[in-house]
């Protein structure tokens, strides 16, 4: 009798039917219009504009917002395959980390280090900014960061890191003991680096405010408008399903689904992460786990955690594991594999918690390269094709990209468009069937070996 089960390779992973991504069960999605399914209507017919952008991420966003600044009369066009904040943009962890950009090479000289910090708290600056100016709401809470160790190995890498920082001038402390159960009651925890720089955020209600955003300043945003090929040229040719458009310039903000469109392959490859939301905790419950300074945590462990409250108090947690798809597979729905990890790395942190409902859990795509290092820049033979790529951890690096992309648009030198981010090679990453295999290998050594299994 023929077989017609699914056939699976430990390699691979198993991945969800495509007609599984009609569903996605983030919570953060729930917080906001998408729940309403309130898009724009897709590209039809022939159109021209001065700027396309590819993607309607929080790249392609803050690109429109900071290009429109330097160029008020151009006509920006985005387009978006499925609506803004689908992806990563609206599925992340919330976290926004002020120290993602710091370039080391900078920490000795005083004017490059301050250059250098003004680039990389310039994203949460950024959404400061359009809240204030424009009234967006996305839950932000700048509490700075809470990162904890299990074992005395990462403690003192955490002790030379919080040295790290205060050698740029950074506010943080490296705790233990008494002072780190008054922030965080966990007996997991022996040792923790508390930062000022960085907050939290509902990560879709910060894409889905500045769309609106952008569209008020008369970006024409087109969703439900899958790009299926782009001939560049002096003037480029994007064709979408139903449509067509014809600029002399366009940005690619399209980070983990570059390939689709035939950019950065074997160089950006899709990974994908997964999260879980509890239900919202009583008073008690957030008694027996402290947290009254609601930071954003995060662990230090390879397949590390990432937690955050939510506004009305649900404990948002990711990671534990991250896959890779064969033939680099897009992650838009779930795994069940890996929500049990998160839930167990949930009950092993906090107890107390065993007893909590989990009412979403969701996964993603997010983009990884050699080194996870993004490359934000122009390329093409006319020296129109702007981009920003490879943010693994994004929400204000991509804020920030969007400021560096209109700043080379418009020829700027300063320290925006000469960091070290800017026009960076991105190293080949192999071929995508072997892909599986090494990254597996490569995980499991980087566990057990490099980390020693972590706790």
């Amino acid at each position: 009798m023929k077989n017609f089960s699914p056939s699976y390779s430990p390699h691979q992973g198993y991945k969800p039917p495509d007609l599984y991504e009609y569903f996605v069960d983030n919570f953060w999605f729930e917080t906001t219009d998408l729940v309403d399914k309130k898009i724009n209507v897709p590209l039809r017919g022939s159109h021209k504009a001065d700027i396309v952008i590819i993607g309607g991420g929080y790249t392609g966003l803050s690109a429109a917002y900071n290009i429109h600044k330097q160029f008020p009369d151009k006509k920006i066009m985005i387009l978006e395959g499925a609506c803004c904040g689908y992806g990563a943009s609206g599925r992340n962890g919330g976290f926004c980390t002020a120290t993602a950009m710091l370039d080391e090479s900078c920490k000795k000289d005083h004017d490059a280090r301050q250059k250098c910090i003004k680039v990389s708290t310039h994203g949460i600056s950024q959404i400061k900014e359009v809240m204030d100016k424009y009234g967006l709401d996305c839950d932000f809470e700048e509490n700075g960061m809470l990162d904890v160790v299990f074992d005395e190995k990462q403690a003192k890498t955490l002790e030379a890191e919080c040295r790290n920082l205060k050698e740029w001038g950074l506010t943080s402390s490296f705790i233990q003991g008494q002072v780190l159960q008054d922030e965080i009651k966990s007996s997991r925890c022996i040792a923790g680096l508390n930062t000022a720089h960085g907050a939290t955020i509902n990560p879709a209600k910060l894409a889905r405010g500045m769309k609106k955003v952008v569209e008020g300043l008369d970006v024409e945003i087109r969703e439900k408008s899958v790009v299926i090929r782009i001939i560049p040229g002096k003037t480029h040719h994007i064709h979408t399903e139903l449509g067509e458009v014809k600029a002399p310039d366009i940005v690619l903000a399209t980070n983990a689904y570059s390939h689709k469109i035939d950019f950065f392959k074997n160089r950006v490859f899709p990974m994908c992460t997964f999260a879980v939301a509890t239900e919202p905790l009583t008073s008690s419950q957030m008694e027996s786990i402290g947290w009254q300074n609601r930071q954003g945590i995060s662990d230090r462990r390879m397949l590390f955690n990432y937690s955050i409250l939510s506004k009305d108090n649900r404990i948002v947690i990711g990671g534990s594991d991250f896959l890779y798809y064969a033939n680099d597979g897009l992650s838009s729905g779930n795994n069940m594999t890996v929500t049990n990890k998160i839930i167990k790395d949930l009950h092993k942190t906090f107890p107390s918690l065993r007893d909590i409902k989990i009412e979403h859990a969701w996964g993603g795509s997010t983009a990884g390269s050699i080194g996870y290092t993004p490359s934000i820049g122009v390329m093409g033979e006319h020296n129109n094709i702007y981009y920003g790529v490879g943010f693994s951890e994004g929400v204000p690096v991509t804020q920030t990209a969007g400021k560096i992309i209109a700043d080379l648009m418009a020829g700027k030198q300063n320290e925006f468009t000469t960091h070290s981010f800017v026009n960076r090679n991105i190293p080949y990453a192999g071929p995508r069937f072997l892909r599986s295999m090494f990254g597996t290998l490569a995980k499991w050594y980087l566990v057990n070996i490099i980390r020693g299994g972590g706790h």
